[in-house]
């Protein structure tokens, strides 16, 4: 049987005594509340609890390659702590948190990069391996990251889609959607007269929901496209164009023009 992989996983401290943040912060711990019971599972009621506290087991067994956000410890919101659960690592406790301690730590800039596509949702910690796709854990364990889509940030991902509506011909005018399209990344105008409206995600799990606000929009004067992993191709229906990122990265890294614009959203040097 094959060693189960370690996890990759995003966490929130945003706990209502600011000095518990900052100290959980200065020591390099992660961890969780939900009435400071331990790490007895059978201890709590709320499923929800129960559930990260499972997660906290997992981690502490498998290991995992962690981005930590501590509200309010650091004067850059943006700031976060990334660093290594070692297979393994004691129990500790902050005043009845329940703690586990990460190694290799180092504040990182998430407003930069693939980290700032790995806020958590909906909960406080999970796991983020969908999103990260192994990034993370190249991160902390230093080895090589990807040079692909995959280790650019969101905004940067929107970016290069609207650098290649134009290399490829798509649009011949473009302005943001978000100011006139609430559920669109792109409003553009194509050199044969037709409106372009265009939704673009890192995320594999959010296609089939943004293709289908997009097809709310469908006129006989427009054409729809989307612009996702190509994972995620099968949850986009025939009536909207799907162009994969990845097949986006690489056409614009063909081209001087769009190899100079991926350099510098990767600070390669030059």
């Amino acid at each position: 049987m094959s060693k189960p992989a370690p996890l990759e996983v995003t966490i929130t401290h945003n706990l209502d005594d600011a000095g518990e943040v900052a100290q959980l912060f200065k020591r390099r711990l992660i961890a969780l509340d939900w009435n400071r019971k331990g790490p007895n599972i059978a201890s709590y009621t709320h499923r929800r609890a129960r559930i990260d506290v499972k997660l906290f087991h997992e981690i502490r067994t498998h290991g995992a390659a962690v981005i930590a956000a501590y509200k309010g410890a650091t004067d850059k919101p943006s700031d976060r702590l990334v660093g290594w659960v070692a297979p393994g690592s004691r129990w500790q406790r902050l005043n009845g948190l329940l703690c586990l301690p990460l190694t290799k730590a180092r504040i990182v800039d998430s407003s930069s990069s693939f980290l700032g596509n790995l806020p958590p949702r909906q909960c406080t910690v999970q796991t983020c391996h969908r999103r990260s796709a192994g990034q993370l854990l190249r991160l902390v364990q230093g080895t090589a990251l990807v040079r692909g889509v995959e280790s650019l940030h969101h905004r940067d991902v929107e970016w290069l889609v609207m650098n290649f509506l134009f290399s490829q011909g798509l649009c011949a005018t473009q302005w943001s959607g978000s100011r006139s399209f609430e559920d669109i990344d792109h409003a553009g105008y194509s050199p044969a007269g037709r409106e372009v409206l265009a939704q673009t995600t890192v995320s594999k799990n959010l296609v089939g929901k943004k293709a289908q606000k997009l097809l709310l929009m469908k006129s006989a004067r427009r054409d729809l496209l989307m612009f996702g992993p190509e994972s995620a191709r099968d949850q986009c229906p025939p009536a909207i164009r799907y162009w994969s990122i990845e097949e986006v990265f690489k056409a614009l890294d063909r081209k001087l023009a769009g190899r100079w614009l991926i350099k510098r959203m990767l600070a390669e040097t030059a």
